[in-house]
Order: structure tokens, then C-alpha cells, then sequence
């Protein structure tokens, strides 16, 4: 059975994030795309457009001294949808973050359009990057 191309698109997704391949994010990033995260932190609430939403993954790196790692467990996708199962680790301000959550993707035209995360545990997210 063949991958369903949106589940190929979210693994392509993940791998140029952890490679930091900023041409390839852009190209699956919608210009106008809007990316929500959860919470109460300084990177929470909705980022629109390509710009925040690279300005929201530069601050995971800078935020986290460059030990943000996020990890793909599996990807699925449909004709509308791209799903990322993900773990993900940093280490901030002495503190240590291990997590894992959905990515919920909107994909139009090959492209994200909108991405809405979901963590398992929002608590334990919301005092890591507070």
C-alpha cells in the first residue's frame, strides 16, 4: 500500500525542520498559512502568515538555547488532512521538556494552509516555555 501523498508531505515536513532546510519549509508552508499553538506561553496564540510562523519556530530555538528537537512517530494523511504523531524534547532554564502531540494539518493546493497543535500535556508544555 502506497503512503498517501499529504502523510508524505508531513514526514517531508519533519525532516526539513530538523535539517533547518528553511527553502523546503517554505515550499510546504502556505504564504498566507496560520499555525495555532495552545497555551499561555510567550510562543502561544495564532501565527498567520509564512514570516510568524518561522519568526514562532526561530523562538523554539532561541527560547530552548537550541535543544528543541521535535521527532516523528508517524504521519497519516487524506485528501484534506495531514496528521503528525510527534515527541518532542528541550531543555530550558533548567528545566526538561519531553512531550508528545498531535499536528493537525489543513493542506490546500500541496501546501499547509493551517496547523492546529494539540499536546498531550498542556500543563506541563505551559510551565516549560513560560
Amino acid at each position: 500500500m502506497t503512503e498517501h501523498p499529504n502523510a508524505a508531505l508531513v514526514r517531508r515536513l519533519y525532516e526539513a525542520f530538523r535539517t533547518r532546510d528553511r527553502t523546503t519549509l517554505a515550499a510546504l508552508i502556505a504564504d498566507d498559512a496560520v499555525w495555532h499553538v495552545p497555551g499561555s506561553t510567550p510562543i502561544s496564540g495564532t501565527h498567520r502568515g509564512s514570516a510568524a510562523i518561522f519568526a514562532y519556530f526561530q523562538a523554539l530555538g532561541e527560547r530552548s538555547g537550541g535543544t528543541f528537537h521535535a521527532e516523528l512517530v508517524d504521519a497519516f494523511g487524506s485528501d484534506l488532512h495531514g496528521v503528525a504523531l510527534a515527541t518532542t524534547t528541550g531543555q530550558r532554564a533548567g528545566r526538561t521538556y519531553a512531550g508528545r502531540y498531535l499536528l493537525l494539518m489543513t493542506i490546500r493546493r500541496d501546501r499547509i494552509a493551517e496547523a492546529h497543535l494539540f499536546n498531550e500535556d498542556q500543563t506541563a508544555f505551559d510551565a516549560f516555555w513560560s
